[in-house]
């Protein structure tokens, strides 16, 4: 990680936000309505983070989101617009073409195989089977289209220019077929060895390609390159927020959960053994980020905040889920993470009494 002397820092807090699907959205919602947004100047965001901040950025208020999840739909005097409660209807839109395609290859590959069982005598079959399956899987990109989600965006925005928003807003993304990122914002348009910021891309664009969960959805093509989901190349992208601003507020979602003698993940399904497994490992990206940070902006101040380590509602709620009553968890998760952070925290000017409102 280095500096990125292109950008210019600006008075007031910069606020980066997670990825972490529909769970990441109402823990940010959380952490936000502790915090207010009033002295925010910039917001980096990638994928649920990237959502969230193009809602704030474009004059959206908490309070108002909030009000959202409760009602079938919401009037937002900012944008002049009724906003429906987000549903999985509204997010997952299959790709029934590519599913069908997808599906005969497999089949085919299938009935192929099953010609060739002659052959495999005293083979390993199971590898046998599971090589044939692997390698049909070259048809979809993508089971679900997230074009809903830009389509949601474009009606909403008052501008769907990101040199209009109230706020700066950076939204990344990672570059499926060359190693960088892409930056997308209002300010700076430039490449350098790792990043390519861009001035010339819509906010709904950019946040769906951000918004990409490789497998699930399919690669958003922008300026003859695909992104996919921004917390891939770099998580949280807290670096942007570093050299925008000296004070750097980070809400992120990838925490393990720590049952301190009370049992084991292992007891909780294979659902929760990969997804124990895959925090502990974004959580060791995070960790060594922290540490750089502290030596290379000994000067900046930087408050982190992230679930509890043993707050088991939140790590046991599911990834995507429009329940009120799991959304309701997933907020008060956030607001005690902030907080803790808050409180824990040994600087006590930097957030203005222990608010930014």
């Amino acid at each position: 990680m280095r500096e990125i002397p292109q950008l210019k820092k600006k008075p007031g807090f910069a606020l980066v936000l997670s990825g972490g699907a529909t769970k990441a959205f109402y823990f940010h919602l959380g952490v936000l309505r502790v915090l207010g947004t009033d002295n925010v100047s910039s917001i980096v965001g990638s994928s649920a983070g990237a959502i969230m901040g193009a809602f704030i950025a474009s004059g959206a208020t908490v309070d108002t989101l909030l009000t959202s999840l409760y009602q079938k739909q919401v009037y937002l005097p900012k944008f002049d617009a009724w906003i429906k409660t987000l549903t999985s209807q509204m997010l997952f839109k299959p790709r029934y073409m590519s599913i069908a395609r997808q599906s005969a290859y497999t089949g085919l590959n299938a009935l192929q195989f099953l010609a060739t069982l002659p052959r495999l005598y005293n083979k390993d079959i199971l590898a046998e089977v599971i090589d044939t399956l692997v390698d049909s899987q070259s048809q979809s990109a993508g089971f679900f289209n997230s074009v809903a989600l830009e389509h949601l965006f474009e009606s909403l925005l008052p501008s769907n220019d990101f040199a209009d928003a109230e706020i700066d807003l950076y939204v990344t993304g990672t570059c499926l077929d060359y190693d960088v990122r892409g930056v997308f914002n209002g300010l700076y348009d430039f490449q350098d060895g790792d990043n390519f910021f861009m001035t010339d891309v819509p906010i709904s664009k950019a946040v769906r390609a951000s918004s990409s969960l490789p497998g699930m959805f399919e690669p958003v093509k922008i300026k003859g390159r695909y992104y996919v989901d921004g917390e891939i190349r770099q998580t949280l992208s807290a670096d942007v927020g570093l050299n925008v601003a000296d004070k750097v507020i980070v809400s992120h979602t990838y925490q393990p959960l720590f049952m301190a003698g009370e049992g084991s993940v292992r007891d909780l399904g294979w659902v929760n053994v990969l997804k124990q497994s895959l925090f502990i490992a974004l959580r060791e990206r995070i960790d060594i980020w922290r540490k750089l940070y502290m030596q290379l902006y000994p000067d900046k101040e930087i408050l982190w905040i992230e679930p509890d380590p043993d707050d088991s509602d939140f790590f046991l709620s599911p990834e995507f889920s429009f329940r009120p009553e799991v959304q309701r968890k997933l907020i008060a998760s956030g607001e005690r993470a902030a907080e803790r952070a808050l409180s824990n925290s040994q600087s006590k000017t930097v957030y203005l009494d222990r608010r930014l409102r």
